[in-house]
């Protein structure tokens, strides 16, 4: 339990720094497509090698069609959505919507895919995450510069759901944590960055700057494309996929609160109460609250 808690959070700290790390990228002019290469690339030369020795042919005992539908969800596809959504709408959105819809699939799906039974607790904490995403759907409405900010809460929406279900289905195929990491950042690397270099170039990287450019390449390549997809692998077998989906809900508050200094975005109202909303539906789904009460009816009695 201990462990599947320390990984858990380690994934969380990583989505929350990076959330903003992209965020900062994208204002800076760099693309969607420049920082799902740069979450890619660098995981990719260090864990090629171990693929290689793993085995191509079964693709490292995962199978090449296990291994390409959850490269999918984890790799390009989530990259993609997530990074287009942050040109779209403000972070505090992002923050809170990705991580609310990757609890929640991860619940529904959890049931689904790989039995496991919802627990009054969780349903009680998915109802706060509900409640908090309508305060973020209302902050769109009132807050949203043009209806491209919508649109941006609908990507965040389906790329969170992406890593719900590719939570689920690695709880549900047994898929070995470290194994399934490596198959996702190489298969991810060898299918986006062809044509992505066709496409668009180097060029953007090239006019980063060098401290940018080494920011990007610690926060997407290593911390988000490779140590926190490892860490949450881990976190699912050890706690199973519906309740490691909600380490997601850690990620609004920290998130939003390194984006004041960052960014200089500082919540609305709504984000605020969206915020606290979710994060009071991952402690109350995780027991903290439980525990907390009878922590202090044991020292009144």
């Amino acid at each position: 339990m201990r462990a599947g808690l320390a990984w858990g959070l380690l994934a969380a700290a990583i989505w929350a720094s990076y959330s903003v790390l992209a965020r900062l990228a994208v204002k800076a002019g760099l693309s969607p497509g420049d920082l799902t290469f740069l979450r890619f690339a660098p995981g990719a030369l260090l864990m090629a090698p171990l693929l290689w020795r793993w085995g191509l042919r079964d693709l490292a005992g995962i199978g090449w069609a296990r291994g390409l539908l959850l490269t999918l969800l984890a790799g390009p596809g989530f990259s993609l959505l997530f990074m287009t959504g942050f040109s779209l709408a403000p972070l505090a959105h992002g923050a809170v919507i990705a991580p609310a819809c990757q609890m929640l699939a991860g619940l529904a799906l959890s049931a689904w895919l790989a039995h496991q039974q919802w627990t009054r607790e969780s349903a009680f904490g998915a109802f706060f995450v509900v409640v908090g995403l309508a305060f973020m759907g209302g902050d769109s409405l009132l807050h949203g510069e043009s209806r491209l900010t919508l649109l941006g809460d609908l990507l965040f929406a389906a790329g969170g759901f992406c890593w719900g279900l590719f939570g689920a289905l690695s709880r549900r195929w047994q898929v070995d944590p470290l194994r399934v990491t490596g198959v996702v950042v190489v298969l991810a690397f060898v299918l986006f960055a062809p044509p992505y270099l066709a496409i668009s170039g180097l060029g953007r990287l090239a006019n980063a700057g060098a401290g940018m450019l080494a920011l990007q390449v610690l926060a997407q390549g290593l911390g988000a494309g490779l140590v926190a997809v490892l860490a949450f692998s881990r976190a699912v077998a050890l706690l199973g996929s519906g309740r490691a989906a909600f380490f997601g809900a850690l990620v609004p508050g920290a998130a939003s609160l390194l984006a004041i200094p960052v960014l200089g975005e500082v919540p609305t109202t709504l984000q605020v109460l969206g915020i606290v909303a979710v994060v009071a539906g991952l402690l109350i789904a995780f027991g903290a609250v439980r525990l907390l009460l009878a922590r202090t009816a044991g020292a009144r009695g």
